[in-house]
């Protein structure tokens, strides 16, 4: 083989390497950043929260090859999943935990009749 081919061939995999080495330092030695942290549901101090591993992956595979990612995970269900939905849970798992929503003020209902006698609620004979 030439030796440009080599110079070639030698340049492109030191490329790959040092792409696939950028990603995984990324996953997984990187700290999380405030935005995922509130995707997370995280409090300040906690540098690594729970579910950024999956965070981060599921973006990976969200953002290079969505429609491929979707049905890999749809076959790795045996069809139980449509890939559809499996791109759907993979967006929603790279979008991270969805916040709860805030709980709405209920109007109270009217106390029952006793419910505003503050001493016993029973009726005794002397």
């Amino acid at each position: 083989m030439p030796l440009t081919l080599r110079l070639a061939f030698h340049a492109i995999r030191a490329a790959w390497v040092g792409l696939i080495l950028f990603i995984v330092a990324w996953i997984w030695l990187v700290p999380a950043t405030p935005m995922e942290r509130d995707a997370l549901s995280a409090p300040i101090g906690t540098s690594r929260p729970e579910g950024l591993t999956a965070m981060r992956v599921a973006r990976a595979m969200v953002h290079f090859a969505p429609e491929r990612a979707a049905k890999l995970l749809s076959d790795a269900s045996n069809g139980e999943i449509s890939p559809e939905l499996a791109g759907m849970l993979l967006r929603q798992v790279a979008s991270g935990t969805p916040q709860s929503p805030t709980a709405a003020p209920t109007t109270a209902a009217p106390p029952a009749l006793g419910d505003d006698i503050d001493g016993p609620k029973f009726i005794s004979r002397d």
